[in-house]
Protein backbone atom coordinates (compact mmCIF):
# COMPACT_ATOMS: atom_id res chain seq x y z
CA UNK A 1 0.00 0.00 0.00
CA UNK A 2 2.77 2.37 0.98
CA UNK A 3 4.39 1.82 -2.95
CA UNK A 4 0.77 2.58 -4.50
CA UNK A 5 0.89 5.71 -2.61
CA UNK A 6 4.94 7.14 -3.09
CA UNK A 7 4.07 6.00 -6.89
CA UNK A 8 1.11 8.23 -6.98
CA UNK A 9 2.65 10.99 -5.27
CA UNK A 10 5.60 10.81 -7.54
CA UNK A 11 3.65 11.54 -10.55
CA UNK A 12 4.77 15.00 -12.15
CA UNK A 13 3.36 18.10 -10.44
CA UNK A 14 0.98 19.25 -13.66
CA UNK A 15 -0.96 15.91 -12.91
CA UNK A 16 -1.21 16.41 -9.65
CA UNK A 17 -3.03 19.66 -9.87
CA UNK A 18 -4.97 17.65 -12.68
CA UNK A 19 -6.12 15.85 -9.66
CA UNK A 20 -6.53 18.59 -7.54
CA UNK A 21 -8.37 20.25 -10.19
CA UNK A 22 -11.05 17.65 -10.36
CA UNK A 23 -11.82 18.30 -6.81
CA UNK A 24 -14.14 20.69 -5.02
CA UNK A 25 -11.96 23.64 -2.89
CA UNK A 26 -12.11 22.04 0.99
CA UNK A 27 -11.17 18.48 -0.49
CA UNK A 28 -8.26 19.90 -2.68
CA UNK A 29 -7.04 22.00 0.72
CA UNK A 30 -7.49 18.71 2.79
CA UNK A 31 -4.78 16.86 0.49
CA UNK A 32 -2.45 19.29 2.27
CA UNK A 33 -1.95 17.42 4.94
CA UNK A 34 -1.07 13.82 3.23
CA UNK A 35 2.57 14.67 2.60
CA UNK A 36 5.14 17.68 2.59
CA UNK A 37 4.79 16.41 -1.82
CA UNK A 38 1.42 16.96 -1.46
CA UNK A 39 1.42 20.47 0.41
CA UNK A 40 3.88 21.88 -2.32
CA UNK A 41 0.99 20.39 -4.83
CA UNK A 42 -1.58 22.10 -3.06
CA UNK A 43 0.37 25.33 -2.28
CA UNK A 44 1.70 25.39 -6.05
CA UNK A 45 -1.41 24.62 -7.25
CA UNK A 46 -2.41 27.16 -9.96
CA UNK A 47 -6.37 27.78 -9.00
CA UNK A 48 -6.64 30.31 -6.79
CA UNK A 49 -10.50 31.14 -4.82
CA UNK A 50 -10.26 33.81 -1.98
CA UNK A 51 -13.98 34.81 -0.69
CA UNK A 52 -13.84 36.79 2.17
CA UNK A 53 -16.77 34.88 4.29
CA UNK A 54 -13.27 32.88 4.72
CA UNK A 55 -12.26 35.97 7.19
CA UNK A 56 -15.47 37.26 8.24
CA UNK A 57 -18.37 35.16 9.74
CA UNK A 58 -22.24 36.85 9.71
CA UNK A 59 -21.94 37.21 12.76
CA UNK A 60 -19.07 39.06 12.87
CA UNK A 61 -19.13 42.52 14.97
CA UNK A 62 -19.71 45.54 12.87
CA UNK A 63 -16.44 47.38 14.10
CA UNK A 64 -14.50 44.45 12.51
CA UNK A 65 -15.29 44.01 9.65
CA UNK A 66 -13.04 46.55 8.53
CA UNK A 67 -9.63 45.28 9.95
CA UNK A 68 -11.05 41.83 8.99
CA UNK A 69 -11.16 42.91 5.49
CA UNK A 70 -7.91 44.61 5.37
CA UNK A 71 -6.40 41.02 7.05
CA UNK A 72 -8.25 39.49 4.30
CA UNK A 73 -6.77 41.80 1.23
CA UNK A 74 -3.43 41.21 2.82
CA UNK A 75 -3.69 37.48 2.72
CA UNK A 76 -4.59 37.46 -0.93
CA UNK A 77 -1.48 39.90 -2.13
CA UNK A 78 0.66 37.55 -0.08
CA UNK A 79 -0.69 34.61 -1.53
CA UNK A 80 -0.29 36.57 -4.66
CA UNK A 81 3.07 37.72 -4.12
CA UNK A 82 4.32 34.24 -3.81
CA UNK A 83 3.46 33.48 -7.30
CA UNK A 84 5.03 36.12 -8.39
CA UNK A 85 8.07 36.09 -6.96
CA UNK A 86 8.70 32.25 -8.13
CA UNK A 87 7.30 32.59 -11.42
CA UNK A 88 4.71 30.39 -11.08
CA UNK A 89 1.44 31.01 -13.65
CA UNK A 90 -1.59 31.48 -12.43
CA UNK A 91 -4.13 29.60 -14.58
CA UNK A 92 -7.80 31.05 -12.30
CA UNK A 93 -8.28 33.37 -10.06
CA UNK A 94 -11.61 33.79 -8.22
CA UNK A 95 -12.01 36.92 -5.76
CA UNK A 96 -15.25 37.80 -3.53
CA UNK A 97 -15.78 40.41 -1.14
CA UNK A 98 -18.57 42.07 0.39
CA UNK A 99 -17.18 45.58 0.28
CA UNK A 100 -13.92 46.75 -1.24
CA UNK A 101 -14.64 50.41 -0.88
CA UNK A 102 -12.19 51.28 0.83
CA UNK A 103 -9.42 48.74 -0.92
CA UNK A 104 -9.82 49.55 -4.66
CA UNK A 105 -6.19 50.02 -5.38
CA UNK A 106 -5.55 46.83 -3.52
CA UNK A 107 -7.19 44.84 -6.07
CA UNK A 108 -5.83 46.77 -8.72
CA UNK A 109 -2.59 45.37 -7.41
CA UNK A 110 -4.06 41.82 -7.10
CA UNK A 111 -5.25 41.96 -10.59
CA UNK A 112 -1.58 42.86 -11.92
CA UNK A 113 -0.06 40.01 -9.95
CA UNK A 114 -2.27 37.29 -11.73
CA UNK A 115 -0.27 38.13 -14.51
CA UNK A 116 -1.15 37.43 -18.37
CA UNK A 117 -1.54 33.65 -18.13
CA UNK A 118 -4.74 33.84 -16.10
CA UNK A 119 -7.15 31.66 -18.61
CA UNK A 120 -10.57 31.93 -15.83
CA UNK A 121 -11.08 35.81 -13.85
CA UNK A 122 -14.38 35.66 -11.64
CA UNK A 123 -14.87 39.20 -9.85
CA UNK A 124 -17.52 39.38 -7.39
CA UNK A 125 -18.32 42.79 -5.27
CA UNK A 126 -21.74 41.85 -3.78
CA UNK A 127 -21.83 44.98 -1.96
CA UNK A 128 -19.42 47.55 -3.47
CA UNK A 129 -21.38 50.98 -3.05
CA UNK A 130 -24.83 51.40 -3.59
CA UNK A 131 -25.60 50.71 -7.57
CA UNK A 132 -28.71 51.79 -9.35
CA UNK A 133 -29.71 53.46 -12.72
CA UNK A 134 -31.79 56.59 -12.57
CA UNK A 135 -34.56 57.29 -15.22
CA UNK A 136 -32.37 57.96 -17.93
CA UNK A 137 -30.54 54.98 -17.36
CA UNK A 138 -27.72 56.58 -16.28
CA UNK A 139 -25.67 54.29 -13.11
CA UNK A 140 -25.60 56.15 -9.67
CA UNK A 141 -23.54 54.93 -6.65
CA UNK A 142 -19.34 54.00 -5.73
CA UNK A 143 -18.09 51.04 -8.74
CA UNK A 144 -14.97 49.76 -8.66
CA UNK A 145 -14.01 50.42 -12.09
CA UNK A 146 -12.32 47.66 -14.10
CA UNK A 147 -8.52 48.08 -15.26
CA UNK A 148 -7.73 47.97 -18.58
CA UNK A 149 -5.02 45.59 -17.86
CA UNK A 150 -7.13 43.35 -17.47
CA UNK A 151 -7.66 43.36 -21.54
CA UNK A 152 -4.25 42.28 -22.12
CA UNK A 153 -4.42 38.81 -20.61
CA UNK A 154 -4.89 36.79 -24.56
CA UNK A 155 -5.10 33.42 -22.30
CA UNK A 156 -8.54 34.65 -21.00
CA UNK A 157 -11.04 31.90 -22.22
CA UNK A 158 -13.97 33.13 -19.30
CA UNK A 159 -14.42 36.45 -18.32
CA UNK A 160 -16.90 36.86 -14.90
CA UNK A 161 -17.88 40.20 -13.45
CA UNK A 162 -20.81 40.51 -11.26
CA UNK A 163 -21.85 43.04 -8.89
CA UNK A 164 -20.37 46.41 -7.98
CA UNK A 165 -18.41 46.67 -11.28
CA UNK A 166 -18.52 49.26 -13.67
CA UNK A 167 -17.25 48.70 -17.52
CA UNK A 168 -16.59 52.05 -18.63
CA UNK A 169 -16.32 53.34 -22.25
CA UNK A 170 -12.47 53.53 -22.28
CA UNK A 171 -12.11 49.83 -21.17
CA UNK A 172 -14.63 48.46 -23.79
CA UNK A 173 -13.17 50.83 -26.72
CA UNK A 174 -9.75 49.44 -25.81
CA UNK A 175 -10.66 45.73 -26.00
CA UNK A 176 -11.89 45.33 -29.43
CA UNK A 177 -9.70 42.41 -30.70
CA UNK A 178 -8.31 41.88 -27.56
CA UNK A 179 -10.11 38.85 -26.45
CA UNK A 180 -9.45 36.56 -29.20
CA UNK A 181 -9.44 33.72 -27.28
CA UNK A 182 -12.65 34.38 -24.91
CA UNK A 183 -15.29 31.37 -24.51
CA UNK A 184 -17.15 32.51 -21.95
CA UNK A 185 -18.41 35.93 -21.09
CA UNK A 186 -20.71 36.60 -17.75
CA UNK A 187 -21.88 39.98 -16.28
CA UNK A 188 -23.88 39.62 -13.58
CA UNK A 189 -25.51 43.29 -12.30
CA UNK A 190 -22.97 45.33 -13.57
CA UNK A 191 -22.46 49.12 -15.08
CA UNK A 192 -22.37 49.63 -18.50
CA UNK A 193 -21.47 52.99 -19.59
CA UNK A 194 -21.10 52.41 -23.23
CA UNK A 195 -25.06 50.92 -23.96
CA UNK A 196 -23.62 49.66 -27.43
CA UNK A 197 -19.73 48.53 -26.76
CA UNK A 198 -20.80 45.39 -25.47
CA UNK A 199 -22.18 44.59 -29.10
CA UNK A 200 -18.80 44.92 -30.25
CA UNK A 201 -17.11 43.25 -27.73
CA UNK A 202 -18.87 40.19 -28.44
CA UNK A 203 -18.94 40.59 -32.12
CA UNK A 204 -14.77 40.37 -31.85
CA UNK A 205 -15.13 37.09 -29.93
CA UNK A 206 -14.61 34.54 -32.73
CA UNK A 207 -14.42 31.56 -30.29
CA UNK A 208 -17.04 32.56 -27.78
CA UNK A 209 -18.96 29.87 -26.62
CA UNK A 210 -21.45 30.84 -23.38
CA UNK A 211 -22.89 34.70 -23.28
CA UNK A 212 -24.70 35.07 -20.02
CA UNK A 213 -26.12 38.73 -19.21
CA UNK A 214 -27.98 40.20 -16.22
CA UNK A 215 -28.00 43.98 -16.41
CA UNK A 216 -29.35 46.26 -14.21
CA UNK A 217 -32.86 47.44 -15.67
CA UNK A 218 -32.33 49.48 -18.34
CA UNK A 219 -29.21 49.50 -18.33
CA UNK A 220 -29.21 47.81 -21.90
CA UNK A 221 -32.23 48.53 -24.48
CA UNK A 222 -31.40 46.18 -27.61
CA UNK A 223 -28.87 43.47 -28.18
CA UNK A 224 -27.67 41.67 -31.53
CA UNK A 225 -25.10 38.77 -32.34
CA UNK A 226 -23.94 38.78 -35.90
CA UNK A 227 -21.73 35.99 -37.05
CA UNK A 228 -20.91 34.11 -33.62
CA UNK A 229 -20.39 30.59 -35.19
CA UNK A 230 -19.59 28.82 -31.55
CA UNK A 231 -22.19 30.11 -29.95
CA UNK A 232 -24.04 27.72 -27.87
CA UNK A 233 -25.59 29.13 -24.88
CA UNK A 234 -27.09 32.81 -23.88
CA UNK A 235 -28.54 34.01 -20.95
CA UNK A 236 -30.26 37.46 -21.55
CA UNK A 237 -32.44 38.83 -18.25
CA UNK A 238 -33.13 42.84 -18.57
CA UNK A 239 -32.79 43.43 -22.33
CA UNK A 240 -35.83 44.27 -24.16
CA UNK A 241 -35.24 43.42 -27.50
CA UNK A 242 -32.25 40.28 -28.44
CA UNK A 243 -31.57 39.40 -32.01
CA UNK A 244 -29.50 36.02 -32.83
CA UNK A 245 -28.53 35.93 -36.52
CA UNK A 246 -28.72 32.85 -38.47
CA UNK A 247 -24.18 32.17 -38.02
CA UNK A 248 -25.38 31.27 -34.28
CA UNK A 249 -26.65 27.74 -35.65
CA UNK A 250 -25.23 25.93 -33.23
CA UNK A 251 -27.22 27.45 -30.24
CA UNK A 252 -28.57 24.51 -28.27
CA UNK A 253 -29.38 26.71 -25.11
CA UNK A 254 -31.60 29.84 -25.49
CA UNK A 255 -32.61 31.69 -21.88
CA UNK A 256 -34.67 35.11 -21.72
CA UNK A 257 -35.64 36.50 -19.13
CA UNK A 258 -38.00 39.94 -19.49
CA UNK A 259 -37.22 42.41 -16.61
CA UNK A 260 -40.79 43.17 -14.64
CA UNK A 261 -39.96 46.41 -14.33
CA UNK A 262 -39.94 47.19 -17.85
CA UNK A 263 -43.86 47.87 -18.61
CA UNK A 264 -42.80 47.94 -22.38
CA UNK A 265 -43.45 45.30 -25.39
CA UNK A 266 -40.37 43.12 -25.44
CA UNK A 267 -38.78 41.44 -28.96
CA UNK A 268 -36.94 38.37 -29.00
CA UNK A 269 -36.15 37.29 -32.52
CA UNK A 270 -34.48 33.38 -32.83
CA UNK A 271 -36.74 32.31 -35.74
CA UNK A 272 -33.08 31.18 -37.31
CA UNK A 273 -32.15 28.97 -34.54
CA UNK A 274 -33.44 25.12 -35.63
CA UNK A 275 -30.93 23.03 -34.08
CA UNK A 276 -31.58 24.82 -30.61
CA UNK A 277 -32.57 22.23 -27.45
CA UNK A 278 -33.65 24.13 -24.61
CA UNK A 279 -35.76 27.33 -24.51
CA UNK A 280 -36.35 29.15 -21.43
CA UNK A 281 -38.57 32.35 -21.51
CA UNK A 282 -39.19 34.04 -18.64
CA UNK A 283 -41.83 37.02 -18.87
CA UNK A 284 -43.19 40.07 -16.80
CA UNK A 285 -46.77 38.74 -15.45
CA UNK A 286 -48.97 40.46 -18.17
CA UNK A 287 -47.63 38.98 -21.62
CA UNK A 288 -50.21 37.17 -23.12
CA UNK A 289 -49.13 33.85 -24.69
CA UNK A 290 -51.97 32.43 -26.96
CA UNK A 291 -52.43 29.04 -28.03
CA UNK A 292 -51.54 30.16 -31.93
CA UNK A 293 -48.06 31.06 -30.39
CA UNK A 294 -47.47 27.51 -29.52
CA UNK A 295 -49.08 25.75 -32.74
CA UNK A 296 -46.08 27.98 -34.24
CA UNK A 297 -43.36 28.16 -31.96
CA UNK A 298 -42.91 24.06 -31.83
CA UNK A 299 -42.67 23.38 -35.78
CA UNK A 300 -39.62 26.00 -35.86
CA UNK A 301 -37.49 23.74 -33.10
CA UNK A 302 -37.74 19.94 -34.59
CA UNK A 303 -34.90 19.51 -32.17
CA UNK A 304 -36.07 20.92 -29.05
CA UNK A 305 -36.19 18.70 -25.97
CA UNK A 306 -36.44 21.50 -23.13
CA UNK A 307 -39.45 24.35 -22.95
CA UNK A 308 -39.86 26.23 -19.77
CA UNK A 309 -42.57 29.32 -19.64
CA UNK A 310 -42.54 31.33 -16.68
CA UNK A 311 -44.96 34.57 -15.33
CA UNK A 312 -47.03 34.94 -18.28
CA UNK A 313 -50.86 35.00 -19.40
CA UNK A 314 -52.03 32.08 -21.02
CA UNK A 315 -54.95 31.29 -23.70
CA UNK A 316 -57.79 29.25 -21.99
CA UNK A 317 -56.70 26.31 -24.02
CA UNK A 318 -52.95 25.84 -25.10
CA UNK A 319 -51.64 22.46 -27.66
CA UNK A 320 -48.53 21.31 -27.11
CA UNK A 321 -47.25 18.95 -29.82
CA UNK A 322 -43.72 17.76 -29.75
CA UNK A 323 -41.91 14.78 -30.53
CA UNK A 324 -38.51 15.53 -29.59
CA UNK A 325 -40.03 17.04 -26.31
CA UNK A 326 -38.39 15.53 -22.93
CA UNK A 327 -39.19 18.54 -20.45
CA UNK A 328 -41.90 20.59 -20.38
CA UNK A 329 -42.45 23.66 -17.21
CA UNK A 330 -44.81 25.67 -16.96
CA UNK A 331 -44.89 28.09 -14.05
CA UNK A 332 -46.89 31.23 -12.64
CA UNK A 333 -48.77 31.54 -16.06
CA UNK A 334 -52.73 32.38 -15.28
CA UNK A 335 -55.64 31.98 -16.93
CA UNK A 336 -55.70 28.49 -18.25
CA UNK A 337 -57.91 26.15 -18.24
CA UNK A 338 -57.23 22.82 -19.78
CA UNK A 339 -53.87 22.00 -21.63
CA UNK A 340 -53.50 19.45 -24.51
CA UNK A 341 -50.16 17.82 -24.58
CA UNK A 342 -48.65 15.55 -27.30
CA UNK A 343 -45.20 14.16 -26.88
CA UNK A 344 -44.45 10.73 -26.42
CA UNK A 345 -40.89 11.11 -25.31
CA UNK A 346 -42.21 13.38 -22.23
CA UNK A 347 -40.24 12.42 -19.49
CA UNK A 348 -41.50 15.43 -16.81
CA UNK A 349 -43.82 17.63 -16.88
CA UNK A 350 -44.10 20.36 -14.35
CA UNK A 351 -46.64 22.70 -13.39
CA UNK A 352 -46.94 25.31 -10.35
CA UNK A 353 -48.68 28.86 -9.54
CA UNK A 354 -52.28 27.53 -10.06
CA UNK A 355 -53.57 31.12 -9.03
CA UNK A 356 -56.82 28.62 -7.53
CA UNK A 357 -57.73 27.51 -11.03
CA UNK A 358 -58.21 24.12 -11.81
CA UNK A 359 -56.66 23.33 -15.12
CA UNK A 360 -57.65 19.90 -17.14
CA UNK A 361 -54.03 18.93 -18.30
CA UNK A 362 -54.49 16.02 -20.67
CA UNK A 363 -51.88 13.32 -21.95
CA UNK A 364 -51.95 12.22 -25.14
CA UNK A 365 -49.55 9.18 -26.59
CA UNK A 366 -47.59 9.94 -23.36
CA UNK A 367 -44.29 7.76 -22.14
CA UNK A 368 -44.61 5.17 -19.77
CA UNK A 369 -41.99 7.01 -18.06
CA UNK A 370 -43.55 10.23 -17.58
CA UNK A 371 -43.82 12.06 -14.04
CA UNK A 372 -45.71 15.09 -13.96
CA UNK A 373 -44.39 17.25 -10.91
CA UNK A 374 -46.81 19.32 -9.42
CA UNK A 375 -46.06 22.36 -7.13
CA UNK A 376 -49.69 23.72 -5.62
CA UNK A 377 -49.46 26.28 -2.33
CA UNK A 378 -53.04 26.61 -0.60
CA UNK A 379 -54.23 28.51 2.71
CA UNK A 380 -55.32 26.47 5.30
CA UNK A 381 -55.94 22.67 5.24
CA UNK A 382 -58.36 22.96 1.78
CA UNK A 383 -57.63 19.22 0.78
CA UNK A 384 -60.63 18.99 -1.49
CA UNK A 385 -59.13 22.01 -3.66
CA UNK A 386 -55.82 19.75 -4.20
CA UNK A 387 -58.15 16.56 -4.75
CA UNK A 388 -59.84 18.61 -7.51
CA UNK A 389 -56.95 19.60 -8.96
CA UNK A 390 -55.39 16.05 -9.20
CA UNK A 391 -58.45 14.72 -10.77
CA UNK A 392 -58.39 16.51 -13.55
CA UNK A 393 -54.95 14.55 -14.86
CA UNK A 394 -55.42 13.30 -17.54
CA UNK A 395 -55.27 9.67 -17.92
CA UNK A 396 -55.74 8.63 -14.46
CA UNK A 397 -52.16 6.04 -14.69
CA UNK A 398 -49.75 9.47 -14.55
CA UNK A 399 -47.62 9.33 -11.33
CA UNK A 400 -47.18 12.39 -9.93
CA UNK A 401 -45.04 14.18 -7.85
CA UNK A 402 -46.68 16.42 -5.64
CA UNK A 403 -45.15 19.45 -3.54
CA UNK A 404 -47.52 20.57 -1.69
CA UNK A 405 -47.41 23.95 0.88
CA UNK A 406 -49.62 24.77 3.05
CA UNK A 407 -50.10 28.32 5.21
CA UNK A 408 -52.27 28.37 7.77
CA UNK A 409 -52.98 30.06 11.34
CA UNK A 410 -55.10 28.74 13.77
CA UNK A 411 -53.14 29.11 16.96
CA UNK A 412 -53.42 26.61 19.49
CA UNK A 413 -56.85 24.68 19.11
CA UNK A 414 -55.97 23.81 15.74
CA UNK A 415 -57.25 23.66 12.30
CA UNK A 416 -61.15 22.30 11.64
CA UNK A 417 -60.87 19.72 8.40
CA UNK A 418 -63.99 19.44 6.76
CA UNK A 419 -62.98 17.13 3.37
CA UNK A 420 -65.01 16.72 0.53
CA UNK A 421 -65.77 12.88 -0.66
CA UNK A 422 -64.87 12.84 -4.37
CA UNK A 423 -66.12 9.16 -5.53
CA UNK A 424 -63.68 9.68 -8.69
CA UNK A 425 -60.20 8.37 -7.90
CA UNK A 426 -58.00 11.27 -9.06
CA UNK A 427 -53.96 10.05 -10.45
CA UNK A 428 -51.18 7.93 -8.77
CA UNK A 429 -49.16 10.07 -6.48
CA UNK A 430 -45.39 8.82 -6.71
CA UNK A 431 -43.80 11.10 -4.28
CA UNK A 432 -45.31 13.97 -1.83
CA UNK A 433 -43.36 16.77 -0.13
CA UNK A 434 -45.57 18.55 2.07
CA UNK A 435 -44.34 21.87 3.39
CA UNK A 436 -46.59 23.12 6.46
CA UNK A 437 -46.17 27.00 7.53
CA UNK A 438 -47.95 26.94 11.25
CA UNK A 439 -48.47 28.81 14.04
CA UNK A 440 -50.34 25.54 15.73
CA UNK A 441 -47.46 23.23 15.38
CA UNK A 442 -45.17 25.70 17.04
CA UNK A 443 -47.73 26.24 19.54
CA UNK A 444 -47.68 22.28 19.90
CA UNK A 445 -43.95 21.90 20.29
CA UNK A 446 -43.34 24.61 23.26
CA UNK A 447 -45.88 23.06 25.36
CA UNK A 448 -44.52 19.98 25.19
CA UNK A 449 -40.80 20.99 24.98
CA UNK A 450 -40.20 18.77 28.08
CA UNK A 451 -41.02 15.69 26.19
CA UNK A 452 -39.31 15.72 22.48
CA UNK A 453 -40.11 12.21 22.05
CA UNK A 454 -43.79 12.96 21.79
CA UNK A 455 -44.17 16.15 19.76
CA UNK A 456 -44.28 14.68 16.23
CA UNK A 457 -47.10 12.07 17.27
CA UNK A 458 -48.87 15.17 19.44
CA UNK A 459 -48.39 17.52 15.96
CA UNK A 460 -49.95 14.51 13.92
CA UNK A 461 -52.91 13.31 16.20
CA UNK A 462 -54.12 17.24 17.14
CA UNK A 463 -54.30 17.98 13.79
CA UNK A 464 -56.08 14.92 12.12
CA UNK A 465 -52.78 14.60 9.85
CA UNK A 466 -53.77 10.95 9.21
CA UNK A 467 -57.14 12.01 8.21
CA UNK A 468 -56.11 14.68 5.67
CA UNK A 469 -53.80 12.21 3.78
CA UNK A 470 -56.51 9.91 3.78
CA UNK A 471 -58.51 12.26 1.67
CA UNK A 472 -55.83 12.53 -0.56
CA UNK A 473 -55.60 9.75 -3.86
CA UNK A 474 -54.30 6.50 -2.49
CA UNK A 475 -50.56 6.16 -2.68
CA UNK A 476 -49.02 3.19 -4.67
CA UNK A 477 -46.63 0.68 -2.55
CA UNK A 478 -43.45 2.64 -3.93
CA UNK A 479 -44.44 6.36 -3.02
CA UNK A 480 -43.15 8.16 -0.28
CA UNK A 481 -43.93 11.25 1.27
CA UNK A 482 -41.29 13.74 3.18
CA UNK A 483 -42.45 16.17 5.30
CA UNK A 484 -40.96 20.09 6.57
CA UNK A 485 -42.67 21.70 8.87
CA UNK A 486 -41.77 25.45 9.06
CA UNK A 487 -43.47 27.60 12.17
CA UNK A 488 -44.32 30.66 12.95
CA UNK A 489 -43.10 31.85 15.95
Amino acid sequence: MEEAEDKLSNLPKFILHNILSRLISEEAARTSVLSKTWLDTWYTFPCLCFCDLDFINEIQPTEDIPRKSKDFIEYVKSRLLWFWDRRLAIKEFYFAIRDLRCMPNDLDLCLKLVGESVEILRICLSKYGSISQDENGQGRGECYVLPKGVIEVKSLTKLMLEGGIRVDQAFMNHSINKFLSLRELHLLHVLLEDKQAIERLISCCPLIEVIILMLLSGSMKCLSMHGLQKLNTVYVDGIKEVYIDEAASSLKSLYYCYDHRLNTPFKIDFIHLKYLKELLLCFNGTTIITEKWFLELLPKFPFLETLEIWHCILSDTINISSVQLKYLMVSDCSNLKEAKIDAPNLLSCGFEGFHRSKPIISFLNMSTQLQVRLRISIDDFDVFYVREVLQNIKPQNVFISLSLSIFHNYGVDGPKLELLDIPSPPPSIKHMDLYILSEFFYETLRRRKDDTKCWWRDARSTTNYGTMLESLPNFPAQSNITSRLHYLE
